[in-house]
């Protein structure tokens, strides 16, 4: 429940309606009662359309592209640490509520989960062509608060500059 409700938060991050993402459980036993699962979640798809077309939706260009730096994300130490700590608090406090898992989601886990897909996204729009701070914003939907936040560390490692008002990716990076 908890990587569900984290998956859930990071899609909606991502600009993606997470009405999209549904877990169900259906024992073996229950043929019919899977067959209505997977036919009602068909449904709810078919209804809102292709990938980008529902509303709150970005642009499907930009969902497959923030996707795939959600994915390097989910793969890094700190957003998994924390995944792990709220799981431990949470069964320390016996509290499993859709709320309490939402909330310990949405103020320790997405937080990082964003700060790395951001990051991540960054490197790509950075690889396709320099960008200023004003396009990055628009494009990641971070603020430039939160972006040089981000691109601090990157600078200071060497894997990105700034000249002229312009973001550029380091050769080699």
């Amino acid at each position: 429940m908890i990587v569900t409700e984290a998956s859930r938060q990071l899609l909606e991050d991502c600009g993606v309606d997470s009405d999209r993402l549904s877990l169900e459980w259906a024992s073996a036993a229950e043929a019919p009662r899977f067959v209505e699962l997977i036919t009602g979640y068909v449904s709810k798809i078919r209804d809102k359309g292709p990938l980008g077309s529902s509303d709150g939706e970005v642009s499907r260009d930009t969902i497959k592209r923030r996707l795939a730096a959600a994915v390097k994300a989910a793969g890094a130490r700190k957003p998994r640490t924390l995944l792990g700590n709220l799981a431990k608090k949470l069964s320390k406090s016996g509290d499993y509520s859709k709320e309490a898992i939402a909330n310990g989601v949405k103020a320790k886990v997405l937080p990082a989960m964003r700060s790395e897909r951001i990051s991540h996204e960054l490197r790509i729009l950075l690889s396709e062509a320099p960008l200023d701070m004003k396009s990055l914003c628009t494009q990641t939907g971070a603020s430039a608060e939160e972006l040089e936040k981000i691109m601090a560390p990157l600078v200071k490692k060497g894997l990105i500059s700034q000249k002229k008002g312009k973001i550029a990716l380091v050769a080699g990076e």
